[in-house]
């Protein structure tokens, strides 16, 4: 399995609640690994190249008429990188949601069939975040918890 050297954190957002919960990510895992966090919005594709670990943070949206999706600058990348092969890449996914849909964080699981498509290495149990500014403590704690154990886990990686 590669190490995680710099890790990408690539997140899109539209309430906030990826980025809020991406900064906790890298908050818990920088201090002994390196984080580079990204927005979908400013990230260039071709970019990944330089990473061998890549963490993928969704809401799941409304995108291409079909509820329970990325967000649609996620998935324009994904489109742009659905022709190569990952399997040299370590992947984690997380994403926010509310269980009041029927697809309750649907983007964390179109994400994990993109790696699969991609042939990536899902490398952790996905994080699913529900009404995140809502239960805005527990989240956060629930956050905190997930990224101390990715950050156990990717140490092993080192």
């Amino acid at each position: 399995m590669n190490s995680p050297k710099e890790i990408l954190l690539l997140y899109a957002t539209n309430s906030g609640s990826t980025f809020v919960s991406g900064q906790i990510i890298k908050d818990v895992l920088s201090p002994d690994l390196a984080v580079n966090m990204q927005n979908t919005l400013e990230f260039n594709p071709v970019d990944i190249k330089n990473y061998d670990t890549i963490i993928l943070g969704s809401p799941s949206w409304e995108s291409r008429g079909e509820e329970g999706m990325p967000t649609e600058t996620m998935l324009k990348l994904f489109d742009v990188w659905s022709k190569e092969d990952f399997s040299n890449k370590n992947f984690v996914i997380y994403g926010c949601g509310d269980d009041a849909y029927i697809n309750f964080c649907g983007a964390v699981d179109q994400m994990e069939k993109f790696v699969n498509l991609v042939k990536g290495k899902l490398i952790f149990s996905s994080l699913r975040l529900n009404a995140f500014f809502f239960e805005l403590d527990k989240n956060v704690e629930l956050t905190k918890k997930w990224a101390i154990g990715l950050k156990e886990k990717l140490k092993t990686l080192v």
